[in-house]
């Protein structure tokens, strides 16, 4: 089976029209379990709505919801921020970065891609085993 961790960075290209929002909808679709993590809930619904109009901001929403019952939404536990804190140690990634990649390695499903396209945080996803297409 394969998995896919996705970052707000890439879930939000699903959602908006940008660059490299092709790509990402193309990879994502070759993979049959995906995962975020709670924060990334937040994360998106928070973006979307600061970047698009009230408009466009319910009809995305509203996609985005019915899209959630196929994704595996991760909990953000104690586990995950002790992780995250020891990711975070000695790089310079920003607090959710860490706890994304921190969420993505908490899981044993066995081989686990991670989608970002934040370049520090693919940089350190990379450094710890994850593969990152």
């Amino acid at each position: 089976m394969n998995h896919l961790y996705l970052d707000t960075s890439a879930l939000l290209k699903v959602y908006i029209a940008e660059e490299f929002t092709e790509q990402c909808r193309e990879i994502i679709a070759q993979y049959s379990n995906i995962y975020m993590s709670q924060v990334c809930v937040t994360e998106t619904v928070i973006n979307l709505r600061k970047r698009l109009s009230t408009r466009e901001f319910a009809i995305a929403s509203k996609f985005f919801k019915t899209d959630m019952a196929s994704f595996n939404i991760l909990d953000f536990d104690e586990e995950v921020s002790d992780l995250a804190i020891e990711i975070s140690d000695g790089t310079s990634l920003a607090t959710l970065d860490a706890i994304h990649i921190a969420s993505a390695m908490s899981l044993s499903v066995g081989e686990m891609d991670f989608l970002t396209y934040d370049k520090a945080q693919r940089k350190a996803a990379k450094s710890l085993g994850l593969r990152t297409p």
